[in-house]
């Protein structure tokens, strides 16, 4: 029987705890834990969602802006996004920053939104009004001090998500 001593229970205790951690953070990464299936489901509580991909990015100096996907719902407008700084310990990306006008200039009330930080940025939803009814051409707006840019979006390929 080997000789047991104090120092190497502490060891394999801190190599244990030590995994423990190291598997928690994996965890994290998995693709099914990002919340988008929750926000949708969230959505899903409004009735009918339709999903508009759009995929295009917006450059804000050296950081980029995507738009994933655009959603509608009888009460509100939802759109995914991701974030990607330049410089890692960079600025928060401003929601409060974008703003969606409909064909006629008419904006719709930004509603809340969130995030979540990843190393490169972060991916977040941002929440709006409803679409007024026949909609088919939004601007997406980005408007902070000094940078300003725009990024038009046709909504023509939808996709149920239910």
């Amino acid at each position: 029987m080997r000789n047991v001593t104090v120092g190497m229970i502490i060891r394999r205790l801190l190599i244990f705890a030590f995994a423990a951690l190291l598997l928690f953070q994996l965890v994290d990464w998995l693709p099914w834990r990002d919340g988008n299936r929750l926000m949708i489901a969230d959505l899903k509580n409004d009735g009918r969602v339709t999903a508009y991909p759009v995929n295009r990015k917006l450059n804000m100096d050296d950081d980029t802006f995507t738009l994933k996907e655009l959603y509608t719902t009888s009460k509100r407008t939802a759109i995914r996004y991701a974030f990607h700084k330049k410089v890692r310990d960079g600025w928060s990306f401003p929601t409060a920053s974008v703003k969606l006008m409909d064909a006629s200039g008419n904006e719709l009330i930004q509603h809340g939104a969130s995030s979540t930080g990843v190393p490169w940025g972060e991916n977040g939803w941002i929440y709006f009004d409803p679409l007024p009814a026949g909609t088919k051409k939004l601007t997406l707006r980005y408007d902070w001090y000094d940078r300003q840019s725009e990024m038009p979006i046709l909504l023509e390929k939808e996709e149920s998500t239910q």
